[in-house]
C-alpha cells in the first residue's frame, strides 16, 4: 500500500523592506525621475512617492522639540512586515492578526513579530515560510505553537496580544509572557545546517512536528513548520536584529507596518541617548519611563513609522555587567580623515549593471541615478566607459570603449530604460566577461551596481575573485535595501582594493560617485583600552573618506575610552583618537559581536567551518554555516547529536584575531583552488549525517592525478533575443512586477520562449523563479532538469552544486552532477561524481539507488574506456569489468529511468508493453521479461524498468504522479527521464525528456518507443 507523503507549503513574512533616506525636501528631487513612458518606475505597480512633512518627535533629554524631514528612494513596490501562510501554490490561510514589538537601542533594533494563523482546513497541514528581512537583520528567534482565544462570555473573541508596556524580547522572557495563551511552544535552536535539514526531513517522515529555518542568500530564509493542525489558531513569533540606517551623521529606523484588515498592534521603545534629538515620523504620545521611550499603536492607519537619531556620528554599546559572563561592546565610528585626490587613477571604466528580476524596479532606479552620477560627476577622471549588462547572461552596451560625452550619457540611460528586468543573476560570469574582453586591456576601474546577491552560476567569493584582472579595481555600493548581499560586495572590494560605498540617499549620490578618487588609508591597527580580539565588520582594508566602521570586540567601554586608529597613506603614518559621543548599556551588544564573528569567520568557508558554527551555535546566528532547527522533544535534538557543550569553550579559549592569523598563513591559496575545494568537500561528506562514505584509496589517487583545471567549470555564455521591454508582452511584464510569481505563467512564458526565440531566453524565464526563491531546492531542481533537457549541461550543474550544499545526503544530486558534466564535457570531474554516488551508504528510502547509478556509470564508462585521451582512461577500463561483472544486466534493448524534483513525493514509472501487460509498481515484473527496480515512495526516485529481450511492438512510456499527501493542496513536481535503447551494445542511443505534473493522480504520456 502507498504511504502518505509530505511536500511543502509556501509561507511568506516579508519584514522590514528597508528603504534609503535623503534630507531633500522636495517629493520630485527625491523620486528617481527619467522619462515617465521608459523608466521602470513607472511600468510596475505605478505606487508614487509619498512626500512627508515636517514633524515634531521624541524630546531629547532636556525636553526639546525637533523637525525630521527626509525622503526615502522612490519605490514602486513595497513590502513590509506582512505574513503569508500558503497551503500550495496560491491558497493562503488567513491571517488573523499580527503584533510587532520593536526595542531600539542606538544604532541597533531588535524587532519581535507574533502572526496568528488559523487552518480553518479539516485535515493537518504542513507550512514553509519564506522570510525576507531587512539588509543584515540576523534572527535570533523562531517558535511555533497552537494558541487559543480568550472567549468572553460567548462574545466576540480577542486574540492573546502581550500588553502594553510587556514586550520582553528574551527567549525566557517571550515565552512567560506568552505562557496563558500558548500551547506547549516549540523553540528553534541553531545547528549546523546539513545536521539541521537532515534532522528535519527524517522529522517530517515520521509525522512528527520539527521546523527549519535556512539562510538562502541575502536577507533570505527559508523556513517550514509542520503540523498545522485542523480548525486551529497557531501562533508564530519571530526575532531578529538589525543595524539602523545611516543617514550623514543620523541614524534611521523605517519600520514597515503591513496592509492588513486583520487586527493589528505595534509597540515601541526607544532608549533615550543623553544629549541627542531623537524624533518620530509620523508623531506619537510618547511615554518616558526608565530612560525608554515608548508608545502604541493599535491598527494604525501609517504604512511605515520612522525613527532618527540625530548627529550620533560615534556611538557604542556595552553588555550589562552580570557575574563572571564575558563583557562585550560595539560600536560605531565615523573616522575624521581629510579628503586627498589621487593623482594615479585610471581613465577607463566599466559599468556592470545589474538587471536581474531582483533590481525591479526600485534598485535598477537607484543604479541608473548613481551611473548618471559617476559619468556626469568625473568627466575629468572617466574618458572613456562602457557599460556590462548582466542577469544570466552578459551583454555590451557597446563594443568597445566610448567616450564620456552628454550624448553618450544620454544614449546609455534611454537604452537602459528599455530594458526587461527579469532573471536570475549571475555576477561570476559577469566579471569573467568584463576581464575576457579583449578591447578592455590594462588597468581600469569597474562600478558594480548590484546587491550582490547572486543566484544563479558560481557563487564561491574566491572563484570570483579569480575572475577580476589584476591592476583592476572593483567599487561597489550599499543602497540599504533588503536583498543586499554586504558580505559578498565587501569581499570583492577588498579583495581589488576598492571600497563599498553607502549610498543610503539621493543627497548621497554625488559624494559616493566621486568617493573613488580620493586616496584611500591603509588601516594598519585598530585598539581600545582593556578590549581584545577587535573586530572590524567586513574586514575593510582600507579606509575612504566619508565611512563608516562598525567595530566590536570582547571588554568593555569606559566613558573616556577612545577607539584608536593607525592608518597609512604613501608612506605617511596617521593616528587616530576617536571618542564615543553615547555610551549605551544594551542586552543587544553580545550578539552583534557574535554576528561579526560568525561571518568573519564564515568567510574563510571550509578554513574555518567548524568554529564558524561553534561562534554561530554559542551566539545563535544562523547564516551561511549553521540554521534554526525546531524539533518536538530533547530527545529528539539528542536522536542527532544535537548539542552546545562544547561551543562556550571553543569560543572562551579562541579568538577570532588568532584564527584568522593562522588561517591566512596556512589556507590563502588553497581557498581559491577548486581542487582543493573539491578535496575539502570529500572529507566533510565522510563525516556528515545520512552519509557513510569512506574515501577509498583509488579515488584519492585519482583526485590527486586530476589537474586543477579540471575541477573548474566555465558557465556558458547565453545569448538571448529578448532583452526588452517591448520584446515581452504587457500581460508578462505585469507578471513581473507581481511579488508573488506566479510558476504557471513564468513556466509558460518559458515554453513559448523556446519555441520563438531558443533555449537561452527559456532559461532566462525561469531563471526568475531561483532569483525570486533563491535557496529553494525545489525550484532549482526544476530548472536545472529543464537546463538538461535543452543542452544548457553547465547552467544545470551549478544550480545542482547550490543543491547539494544544503543537501548534501541526497544521492540523485551527485548523479544529476555526473550526468551534467558528462554532457558538458568535463568527463574527469563526471567520473569523481559517479564515484561519490556509487562508493557512498545512503538511506533505504532512495530505493535501488546504486544499482541504477551503476548502470548509468557503466555507460558513461563504455564510451571513455577506449579513449586514450581522457585521463583517466586505464582506471575507467578496470572500474567498467569490475561493475560489469558485479551486474546481471549486460545489455538492454530497452532502458528507462526516472528521477524528479521535490521530497517525500511518490511518482511512479509505467511501461504499456506491446502484449497489453502493464508493468508498474504492483506489477514489477512481466512476461516478456520486463522488471521494475524498487518503488520509491518518498522523493526523488530514481526508478528503473529494463527489458533484456524487447519484443516488437509498441511500448507507451508513462509516468504517474501518485500521490495523497494531505498537508498540501497543490505542487509542483517535474520528472527528468533517460531512455536507453540497445544499452551496452554499439548501436546504443539515448533520448532525455523532461515533463511536468501538477495535479495528482494525474498520468502524463513520455513517449512511445518502436521496436522493430
Amino acid at each position: 500500500m502507498k504511504k502518505l507523503i509530505f511536500v511543502l507549503l509556501l509561507f511568506s513574512l516579508f519584514s522590514c523592506h528597508r528603504s534609503s533616506f535623503s534630507d531633500e525636501s522636495s517629493a520630485s528631487e527625491s523620486a528617481l525621475e527619467y522619462d515617465s513612458d521608459q523608466t521602470w518606475a513607472n511600468n510596475a505597480s505605478g505606487e508614487e512617492a509619498k512626500s512627508e512633512d515636517a514633524v515634531p518627535g521624541f524630546s531629547n533629554a532636556e525636553g526639546d522639540i525637533a523637525d525630521s524631514t527626509f525622503k526615502s528612494w522612490k519605490r514602486t513596490q513595497k513590502t513590509a512586515n506582512t505574513a503569508t501562510l500558503f497551503i500550495g501554490d496560491e491558497e493562503q490561510l488567513p491571517l488573523k492578526g499580527s503584533q510587532i514589538a520593536v526595542q531600539v537601542d542606538g544604532f541597533r533594533a531588535r524587532v519581535l513579530i507574533d502572526c496568528f494563523f488559523e487552518n480553518d482546513k479539516d485535515w493537518q497541514l504542513e507550512g514553509t515560510f519564506k522570510m525576507k528581512l531587512p539588509q543584515g537583520a540576523s534572527p535570533y528567534y523562531f517558535a511555533f505553537g497552537e494558541t487559543v482565544y480568550i472567549d468572553k462570555q460567548g462574545k466576540e473573541q480577542e486574540l492573546p496580544f502581550v500588553k502594553a508596556g510587556e514586550s520582553a524580547f528574551t527567549e525566557e522572557s517571550i515565552e512567560d509572557m506568552r505562557s496563558d495563551s500558548w500551547t506547549a511552544p516549540k523553540v528553534a535552536r541553531v545547528v549546523a545546517k546539513e545536521k539541521a535539514a537532515f534532522a528535519y526531513g527524517n522529522t517530517v517522515r515520521k509525522r512528527i512536528d520539527p521546523a527549519l529555518a535556512e539562510w538562502a542568500g541575502a536577507d533570505v530564509y527559508n523556513c517550514r513548520v509542520f503540523p498545522l493542525m485542523p480548525n486551529k489558531l497557531h501562533r508564530i513569533v519571530i526575532g531578529y536584529d538589525v543595524n539602523l540606517t545611516a543617514v550623514g551623521e543620523d541614524w534611521v529606523f523605517p519600520l514597515d507596518l503591513p496592509e492588513t484588515k486583520a487586527p493589528l498592534i505595534v509597540d515601541v521603545s526607544v532608549a533615550q541617548l543623553k544629549d541627542v534629538l531623537s524624533t518620530i515620523n509620523p508623531p506619537q504620545d510618547v511615554q518616558l519611563k526608565n530612560g525608554q521611550q515608548t508608545f502604541r499603536l493599535t491598527n494604525p492607519i501609517e504604512k511605515e513609522i520612522t525613527i532618527r537619531h540625530q548627529k550620533t556620528a560615534n556611538i557604542a554599546l556595552k553588555s550589562p555587567i552580570e557575574g563572571d559572563k564575558p563583557a562585550f561592546f560595539a560600536a560605531s565610528i565615523s573616522p575624521e580623515i581629510p579628503a586627498v585626490q589621487q593623482t594615479a587613477i585610471s581613465d577607463q571604466a566599466i559599468l556592470a549593471l545589474d538587471i536581474s528580476l531582483s533590481s525591479h524596479p526600485d534598485k535598477f532606479n537607484v543604479w541608473l541615478k548613481l551611473a548618471e552620477a559617476l559619468l556626469q560627476n568625473n568627466k575629468g577622471t572617466i574618458k572613456q566607459f562602457n557599460v556590462l549588462m548582466f542577469n544570466i547572461e552578459s551583454f555590451w552596451w557597446k563594443e568597445g570603449w566610448v567616450e564620456n560625452t552628454p550624448e553618450q550619457v544620454r544614449a546609455f540611460l534611454a537604452f537602459a530604460n528599455t530594458l526587461a528586468l527579469e532573471g536570475a543573476s549571475d555576477l561570476n560570469h559577469a566579471l569573467a566577461s568584463i576581464s575576457h574582453a579583449k578591447w578592455a586591456n590594462g588597468s581600469k576601474n569597474i562600478f558594480l551596481l548590484s546587491d550582490g546577491a547572486d543566484s544563479w552560476g558560481e557563487s564561491d567569493s574566491y572563484a570570483m575573485v579569480q575572475q577580476i584582472a589584476a591592476g583592476d579595481r572593483l567599487f561597489a555600493y550599499n543602497t540599504g535595501m533588503s536583498g543586499s548581499s554586504i558580505q559578498k560586495l565587501t569581499q570583492l572590494t577588498r579583495a581589488t582594493g576598492g571600497a563599498l560605498f553607502a549610498v543610503t540617499s539621493e543627497a548621497e549620490v554625488a559624494q559616493a560617485s566621486s568617493a573613488f578618487t580620493t586616496q584611500a588609508w591603509k588601516i594598519d591597527q585598530i585598539s581600545l583600552a582593556g578590549a581584545k580580539d577587535i573586530l572590524i565588520a567586513g574586514r575593510p582594508a582600507y579606509l575612504y573618506a566619508g565611512q563608516k566602521l562598525m567595530i566590536t570586540g570582547r571588554g568593555s567601554v569606559e566613558k573616556s575610552a577612545k577607539i584608536q586608529l593607525m592608518l597609512s597613506q604613501n608612506g605617511v603614518k596617521k593616528e587616530l583618537n576617536i571618542p564615543f559621543h553615547s555610551i549605551i548599556e544594551s542586552d543587544l551588544t553580545s550578539r552583534i559581536y557574535g554576528q561579526i564573528a560568525t561571518e568573519t569567520l564564515e568567510e574563510f568557508d571550509y578554513a574555518t567551518e567548524k568554529k564558524s558554527i561553534a561562534y554561530a551555535k554559542h551566539f545563535g546566528v544562523p547564516g551561511k554555516s549553521c540554521s534554526l532547527l525546531m524539533l518536538e522533544t530533547e530527545e529528539d535534538y539528542q536522536e542527532y547529536n544535537i548539542t552546545s557543550t562544547e561551543d562556550a569553550y571553543v569560543v572562551n579559549s579562541t579568538t577570532v584575531t588568532g584564527i584568522l592569523a593562522d588561517v591566512m598563513k596556512e589556507m590563502k591559496s588553497m581557498l581559491s583552488s577548486a581542487k582543493s575545494n573539491f578535496t575539502q568537500w570529500l572529507n566533510r561528506i565522510s563525516h556528515m549525517d545520512g552519509i557513510s562514505f569512506d574515501i577509498p584509496a583509488s579515488m584519492e589517487m585519482l583526485v590527486e592525478k586530476t589537474p586543477e583545471a579540471a575541477f573548474r567549470v566555465e558557465q556558458l555564455s547565453l545569448s538571448c533575443k529578448s532583452i526588452s521591454q517591448k520584446d515581452l508582452s504587457p500581460a508578462y511584464l505585469k507578471v513581473l512586477s507581481d511579488p508573488e510569481l506566479d510558476y504557471d505563467q513564468v513556466n509558460q512564458e518559458a515554453q513559448n520562449r523556446l519555441k520563438s526565440y531558443g533555449s537561452h531566453d527559456a532559461l532566462k524565464a525561469l531563471s526568475s523563479l531561483v532569483e525570486k526563491n533563491p535557496g529553494n531546492s525545489v525550484l532549482a531542481r526544476d530548472v536545472a532538469y529543464a537546463a538538461l533537457d535543452w543542452g544548457l549541461d553547465e547552467q544545470a550543474y551549478f544550480l545542482f552544486k547550490r543543491v547539494l550544499s544544503s543537501r548534501p545526503y541526497e544521492p540523485q544530486t551527485y548523479l544529476a552532477i555526473a550526468k551534467a558534466l558528462d554532457e558538458a564535457g568535463k568527463k574527469e570531474l563526471a567520473l569523481l561524481y559517479y564515484e561519490i554516488a556509487l562508493q557512498g551508504s545512503w538511506q533505504p528510502r532512495f530505493g535501488e539507488f546504486k544499482r541504477i547509478a551503476t548502470l548509468d556509470y557503466l555507460h558513461f564508462l563504455s564510451q571513455l574506456k577506449t579513449q586514450a585521451s581522457f585521463l583517466h582512461a586505464d582506471y575507467a577500463q578496470s572500474r567498467y569489468q569490475s561493475l560489469q561483472g558485479d551486474m546481471k544486466e549486460t545489455t538492454a534493448d530497452l532502458m528507462m529511468v526516472i528521477s524528479w524534483n521535490t521530497d517525500n513525493t511518490d511518482v511512479d514509472l509505467h511501461v504499456i508493453e506491446p502484449t497489453g501487460e502493464e508493468c508498474f509498481y504492483s506489477h514489477p515484473k512481466t512476461k516478456i521479461g520486463g522488471s521494475l527496480t524498487q518503488d520509491v515512495t518518498q522523493g526523488y526516485g530514481p526508478e528503473m524498468y529494463i527489458l533484456p529481450k524487447a519484443k516488437a511492438g509498441k511500448y507507451q512510456v508513462k509516468v504517474k504522479y501518485f500521490s495523497s499527501d494531505r498537508n498540501r493542496t497543490a505542487t509542483r513536481t517535474k520528472v527528468y527521464a533517460t531512455i536507453y535503447q540497445n544499452w551496452g551494445k554499439e548501436n546504443e542511443s539515448v533520448r532525455t525528456q523532461v515533463v511536468s505534473l501538477a495535479d495528482k493522480q494525474e498520468m502524463h504520456d513520455i513517449l512511445t518507443i518502436e521496436v522493430e
